[in-house]
């Protein structure tokens, strides 16, 4: 490929550059889109791949796609996953049964089983819904940065060249990352299995097994598992000696749906199906491989452009998504002018996703080691693991709720390491700044509607912070307090903050002097929302700050407000005083002759206001409102999806 190619085309600016169409530059994207930031979004194939390894979407992603009032449209795409069979050497080991864990602080308990190219598929419809188009055959062959701009040279498959000018680039271009290869620093490491792997998606005609939960064979032979993706459709997986599939142990051939056949006769129990009519067949060989920072001035990295692991726990896509939304919002309140240290603000983007990756990488070596050894000294340690340990694990709440929490997501927390997060001196409750905010049942109480029901996370939705205000016991006195604590949170930032009041009222209190407000049945003392996020202690009222992404960013009594405010004026810019309602956001790359978009109004968080494209020759002008009250500006309009695909 020729360095220096001739620019033909004119030089198109956006604030930013999407490298790689894939789940995460699509879920990057569709952040961006939440946030009205001008963006681009190319990729260097000429389609979406037809097949694709990941299979799994966990709970956390699931309810991060709710922000966007996708979820629901996802799941009838795949199937739930309740659960595993566990075999050992051709005899029955256990289960793990994920329905047990019961979780009562989401709307969305399980994994879903769906193949990488139906979510692929799924996004974009969601993109094309709001005019997004990712523009393909496009590879980039240059990125060059200053201080104040970034050059992406892109060329098409015609051997044109267009130089693109942006804020920032953004690399969810996969493990051979061009945009990580122009990174400065930016150090790829890590090394690739010995092992083989096979892989068909197939269906299975006459099956007799559950729809609804997967196989895992671990034997002196290697590994088979199966996992279900829809309706008669499943995954096969092998790995090891099973993997070789002639007598001189060929490595490097694909399989035929007859070698499977046979591995499938084998490995499970006579009359379990015929296979037919496979999707895809293939080998494969997996890749354990990290970079060493997620950031370079205006570059970044997302997905597996930052890290490559095994598929065992089904978590690679699903912490590449998190990271792209992570990154989506905090690009956007730069972008916006909203914080006071840009640099440092985009620098919490590797301090929190690092080390998300890193444990990934670790915690899935260890999972997928331990699986698929064919050490002679080790396979009777697991053995006995499998046969005697497990089965007196899992049976323990202890056991259960620490791999749930790690298999669901769910765990994830940026406590303790972002700067950007906090918890109120001598605030211990179970819910601490940085922690992903759980889900609660709430009843709505309004003059309009009357009581309807709805959960926490079904108020912390779009492009919004949102302020939760707790009242504690003695409603009446504390009315006036949390009016108090809304006006000055209000008046100390600049950005869109949404404020819920949240009260505990028995049936005999009298009504509160409000329009609208939530609460929960106080006779259910075990399921209170003050018990869940910590303030059962006295009943005190408190406060509870939440970011975009659907993480705490400060939590504590309302008696610390005055940290609290402290910690907003330190992160985030002040509502400038000439502007009593409005703080507008202009794109650097803005021509306000070229579009009269820029000079309209939005007071909402729904993408559907108005028309959005990425055509990027001007940008979208922002208007959020700061002088709202609780009541008018809590509404969201989720995304518009397209009806599943038949």
């Amino acid at each position: 490929m020729d360095d220096n190619p001739k620019v033909e085309n004119p030089t198109t600016d956006c604030d930013v550059l999407i490298v790689g169409g894939g789940p995460v530059g699509m879920a990057l994207a569709l952040e961006l889109v939440l946030h009205h930031v001008s963006f681009r979004i190319v990729d260097k194939l000429h389609a979406p791949s037809p097949t694709s390894r990941a299979l799994i979407i966990q709970p956390r992603t699931l309810e991060l796609f709710s922000r966007y009032g996708a979820a629901e449209e996802l799941i009838p795409r795949g199937r739930i996953l309740q659960g595993m069979a566990l075999c050992l050497d051709g005899k029955p080991a256990g289960a793990i049964a994920l329905n047990q864990f019961k979780a009562s602080d989401t709307r969305f308990p399980l994994p879903l089983n769906i193949s990488q190219a139906e979510t692929e598929r799924f996004l974009l419809e969601s993109l094309s819904s709001h005019g997004v188009n990712i523009e393909r055959s496009l590879t980039a062959t240059s990125i060059v940065q200053d201080d104040k701009v970034i050059t992406t040279k892109l060329q098409s498959h015609d051997g044109k060249v267009e130089a693109v000018r942006s804020k920032y680039v953004i690399g969810c271009d996969g493990a051979r990352s061009v945009v990580r290869q122009a990174g400065e620093g930016m150090v790829w490491e890590g090394s690739s299995y010995p092992q083989s792997f096979l892989l068909c998606d197939v269906q299975i005609r006459n099956n007799l097994r559950r729809q609804d939960q997967g196989l895992l064979q671990i034997s002196r032979e290697g590994m088979f598992a199966i996992f279900p993706i829809r309706q008669d459709l499943f995954r096969i997986v092998v790995s090891g000696p099973a993997a070789t599939f002639d007598q001189q142990g060929d490595t490097s051939s694909v399989p035929t749906l007859e070698h499977f056949q046979s591995l499938f006769d084998k490995f499970t129990p006579p009359g379990s199906g015929t296979l037919e009519d496979p999707v895809w067949i293939s080998r494969f060989r997996l890749h354990l491989k990290g970079v060493n920072k997620y950031r370079d001035r205006r570059i970044f990295v997302a997905g597996d452009a930052a890290h490559i692991s095994s598929p065992v726990g089904g978590k690679g896509m699903n912490t590449g998504i998190q990271d792209a939304i992570n990154l989506g919002w905090k690009l956007a309140f730069v972008l916006q002018g909203q914080v006071q240290d840009p640099d440092a603000f985009l620098d919490t983007y590797h301090i929190e996703r690092h080390p998300i990756g890193q444990e990934l990488l670790s915690s899935t070596d260890r999972m997928f080691t331990f699986m698929t050894s064919t050490n002679r000294f080790f396979i009777p340690i697991r053995n006995f693991a499998v046969r005697y340990i497990l089965p007196w694990l899992t049976p323990t709440d202890w056991w259960n709720r620490a791999f749930y929490k790690f298999l669901s997501m769910f765990g994830v927390t940026y406590r303790g390491v972002s700067p950007i997060v906090g918890t109120a001196a001598g605030f211990d409750g179970r819910i601490q700044g940085g922690d992903r905010l759980p889900d609660g049942k709430l009843w709505l109480t309004s003059r309009n509607t009357g009581i309807i029901s709805t959960t926490v996370q079904a108020l912390c939705v779009g492009s919004s912070h949102h302020l939760l205000l707790f009242s504690g016991e003695h409603i009446e006195e504390q009315t006036n307090a949390l009016e108090y604590a809304k006006e000055k949170v209000l008046s100390a930032v600049s950005f869109r903050l949404d404020v819920h009041f949240i009260y505990r009222k028995a049936k005999d209190e009298p009504a509160i002097a409000l329009n609208d407000y939530y609460i929960w049945p106080s006779e259910l003392v075990e399921e209170t929302l003050l018990k869940r996020f910590g303030f059962s202690e006295q009943s005190l009222p408190g406060y509870m700050f939440v970011r975009p992404d659907g993480y705490v960013a400060h939590i504590g009594p309302l008696s610390t407000l005055d940290e609290f405010l402290s910690f907003l004026r330190k992160h985030f810019v002040a509502p400038v005083e000439e502007a009593e309602y409005v703080a507008e956001y202009h794109s650097t790359f803005e021509d306000d002759s070229s579009d009269e978009l820029g000079l309209e109004t939005r007071n909402d968080s729904t993408l559907g206001a108005s028309e959005w494209t990425t055509d990027c020759a001007s940008s979208t002008q922002l208007n959020w409102s700061t002088g709202h009250d609780s009541t008018s500006e809590r509404h969201f309009t989720p995304l518009s999806f397209s009806s599943p695909s038949a």
